[in-house]
């Protein structure tokens, strides 16, 4: 059985996340886990005399984990009333450690996140939760800000440099497409940094297409200053309901210096965000 684990911090956000998980598990016909990590606050007490300080602590972190196990437990009764299976799980610590060792501890097939995106320094040296399971979580993760509802969706854009080591995600952007049921959409974009001619773009585009055996697309070359802006702009103007790009996970310096285009859509766009780790880094 498939296992979509689905971290929630029970925001708005993280509900509009179980919502689509909701929605995706009716055509995966997977098991939902329910995961929320538990950073337990810490006190201080000034006394005068003899006294154990760790009992305060003690029952009010114990307050903060009934109140969570309850409001997870609520929760959860969402995905029981649509008639699917679900799994409670919760974590204390770090929330970012939390969620990859339930990842490792479950073989997850695939992770639903919701993510508030990030910028400035935050977004560089910080980053969000969900940044940084997409940078190294082994399988498929989905980043949704607001509530959309996939039976809505006809479209969704593939987003690509073309390149042969993508074929390997063009393969799972073609298992998605048939599984969802919608028209694919692959876009390169041409940005001042690596600008090429329109004829060797769409020759790009077809060679492409035709060693991955795509039907039912559209082949799309648009021109952006920055890749993930231009990505967005142009699944809006297609009315996208769903965004798919690979990632090469970049972490340290790679990564502060490079970025990944994958967390800047993640980031930046209102419309869910697939991506999916490239094995071969």
């Amino acid at each position: 059985m498939k296992k979509i684990i689905v971290p929630v911090d029970f925001s708005e956000i993280s509900s509009n996340a179980l919502d689509f998980a909701i929605d995706f598990n009716e055509i995966v016909k997977g098991e939902i886990i329910l995961l929320h990590v538990l950073e337990l606050p810490s006190y201080s007490f000034s006394t005068i005399g003899e006294m154990d300080l760790n009992q305060p602590d003690r029952f009010l972190n114990a307050k903060f984990m009934e109140g969570a196990h309850n409001r997870l437990t609520e929760w959860s009764k969402r995905v029981t009333e649509a008639g699917q299976e679900v799994k409670l799980r919760m974590k204390h610590g770090n929330p970012y450690q939390g969620i990859a060792k339930e990842i490792t501890e479950e073989k997850a097939n695939w992770i639903i996140i919701g993510s508030t995106g990030a910028a400035g320094l935050s977004e560089i040296f910080l980053g969000s939760n969900a940044e940084r399971v997409i940078r190294h979580s082994e399988c498929p993760v989905i980043t949704v800000k607001g509530p959309c509802k996939i039976a809505d969706m006809k479209n969704i854009v593939f987003a690509s440099d073309l390149s042969e080591e993508q074929n390997w995600v063009a393969y799972k952007a073609k298992d998605v497409q048939e599984m969802l049921g919608l028209n694919m959409h692959i876009v390169k974009v041409k940005t001042p940094h690596n600008f090429l001619s329109e004829k060797a773009v769409q020759d790009q585009l077809k060679a492409f297409a035709s060693r991955n055996h795509f039907e039912n697309t559209t082949l799309n070359s648009i021109e952006g200053d920055y890749p993930d802006e231009g990505i967005v702009d142009f699944a809006e103007e297609v009315g996208a309901g769903l965004i798919m790009i690979g990632t090469h996970g970049k972490t340290g310096l790679a990564h502060i210096f490079g970025g990944s285009r994958a967390e800047d859509l993640a980031n930046h766009s209102k419309i869910p965000v697939l991506t999916f780790k490239m094995p071969f880094d």
